[in-house]
């Protein structure tokens, strides 16, 4: 009996740290690496946690995972920088390692609603805090007034995700107190409100037009869902229409983009195509296994030596993550990538949380487009975590409720 009692306790601590790691990578990395070490500490302590692993490397999306991870690995031996150089990004990537580490430990349904209540609860909280240092022009700690999370692509890219969990669970949850539901709903629209007239972050507006058609689909069975999919993005594009922050963001990344070649200064999505360009011509270079981990700033270089003017200037990321795995990667690293996105929807994992989980994986994809969301620190530990929790496999010993 003690020894259950010690094995439960481990399991609980183990659920707490990653709920902690998930809330503390939004506001510091120092706290994000001590809930990451108390993480694995209780995997370190206690055998019960450490079968559980074992058994979670049957699961698809963990042996994509860390296929991939190993990929990374492997780039360190043939990366064209020093050691030291190429170590420090395989060790950046380590975030891989926390969606087995999650995956292990929500095997229980009633902990992955409790994840996503604490998720949609945070970034309520934040959300009010936003309006307030708005209205109050206060500054909170480093940031403009209005941002409370890390960054602005970062706040508006979680908001959206806690506003489409609060929606989903609005829809699927049958057992919701009165209460309950009307917390959901005032979240929904506080959260929403404040990606569109607060958040200036572009990333933010596409993971919420991108979980706008996601939630289309799940709200409705039928051959409608397919005509929503594409309504409610548009009502949510008209939405964000009626913003002048959002309308002034928007339009001034398309004329970036239309006009990059001939701007004589550097700008967001100017230098973007410029790099995406010359990431294409670097790519034809070293095709089939890239430059290695860590090497592409070091390549990069070499591929705009001789070149003036910001159009000259080194990139550590060529913000677009498939772009940048093929860079480092190769075809071969692109395909274990692509493979690792794609045993996703592999994971049998029970409605709503399998809907969660791909719905974040998606969105991320979205972005990654035009970023790097997949290694970038907040957002790469992110999609580690929720995707490991909400796609894990279930246990068939999960029926006790807990509230949360």
């Amino acid at each position: 009996m003690r020894v259950a009692s010690h094995t439960g306790k481990a399991l609980e601590a183990a659920r707490w740290s990653v709920a902690l790691t998930m809330v503390a990578l939004l506001f510091s990395p120092p706290l994000t690496t001590l809930a990451e070490v108390a993480l694995v500490a209780c995997f370190v302590v206690a055998a019960d946690l450490r079968a559980r692993l074992l058994a979670a490397l049957r699961q698809p999306l963990v042996r994509a995972g860390l296929a991939l991870y190993a990929l990374i690995s492997i780039g360190t031996l043939y990366s064209i920088v020093p050691w030291h150089d190429s170590l420090s990004m395989w060790w950046s990537w380590r975030k891989l390692l926390l969606l087995p580490l999650a995956a292990a430990v929500f095997d229980d349904t009633h902990w992955k609603r409790r994840l996503a209540w604490i998720l949609i609860a945070v970034a309520t909280l934040c959300a009010l805090v936003s309006y307030l240092s708005l209205i109050m022009n206060l500054n909170i700690y480093k940031y403009r007034p209005g941002i409370t999370i890390r960054s602005h692509a970062t706040q508006g890219m979680i908001f959206a995700v806690a506003a489409f969990t609060a929606g989903v669970l609005w829809r699927s949850a049958a057992d919701l107190k009165v209460f309950q539901r009307r917390f959901l709903e005032i979240s929904v629209v506080l959260l929403l409100a404040n990606i569109v007239y607060v958040t200036p972050g572009r990333s933010g507006y596409l993971v919420l037009m991108v979980l706008c058609a996601i939630f289309a689909m799940f709200l409705v069975r039928g051959p409608t869902r397919y005509a929503l999919a594409v309504l409610v993005p548009a009502l949510a594009a008209v939405l964000l229409a009626t913003s002048p922050i959002a309308l002034q963001r928007v339009t001034k990344a398309l004329h970036e983009i239309r006009n990059y070649d001939q701007s004589l200064e550097r700008t967001s999505m100017g230098r973007r195509v410029v790099m995406w360009e010359n990431t294409l011509d670097l790519i034809g270079e070293r095709p089939w296994f890239g430059c290695g981990t860590g090497g592409f700033e070091q390549a990069y270089r070499h591929e705009v030596v001789g070149v003036s003017g910001w159009q000259g200037l080194v990139a550590s990321d060529p913000h677009n993550q498939f772009l940048n795995i093929t860079a480092e990667y190769g075809l071969f690293g692109l395909a274990v990538f692509l493979a690792f996105i794609l045993f996703a929807f592999r994971q049998k994992a029970s409605s709503p949380y399998r809907i969660l989980g791909l719905g974040v994986l998606v969105s991320w994809c979205a972005t990654s487009l035009f970023s790097s969301h997949f290694s970038t620190f907040s957002e790469g530990r992110f999609v580690a975590l929720w995707c490991g929790a909400m796609l894990a496999l279930e246990s068939g010993d999960s029926t006790r409720r807990i509230d949360p």
